[in-house]
């Protein structure tokens, strides 16, 4: 039902704020911050695609084809290429919404 699910979310909200999981600092295995400028989403360090050209596109056909794993690592391929590209973030949020991935969702969204 509509009340289990927002009861759910909370307890997850309150969960994340009590771990501190949107904090600056956080240390997660596997991934790595890029800058001062990228508080709080933590990337995969072993990412294929880093310095693929046309990142974003491929992670747009990615997304379109339901690759939600290869989707997420081209989106962040194009926001360690381009910081500042909000639209990169956004997707990012989604997909990572999409996979189940809340608090990565939360914070690229912010971004």
């Amino acid at each position: 039902s509509d009340t289990e699910f927002w009861d759910k979310m909370q307890a997850e909200w309150e969960e994340m704020a009590r771990r501190n999981w949107i904090s600056e600092n956080q240390e997660a295995p596997g991934q790595v911050t890029i800058s001062t400028t990228e508080k709080g989403y933590y990337f995969h360090t072993e990412n294929p695609f880093k310095d693929w050209p046309g990142a974003f596109e491929e992670g747009l056909k990615k997304m379109k084809e339901g690759d939600l794993p290869v989707t997420i690592l081209y989106l962040e391929a194009a926001i360690l290429q381009e910081p500042n590209d909000a639209e990169a973030w956004q997707f990012l949020g989604i997909t990572q919404a999409e996979n189940e991935n809340e608090q990565a969702a939360i914070v690229a969204l912010q971004r």
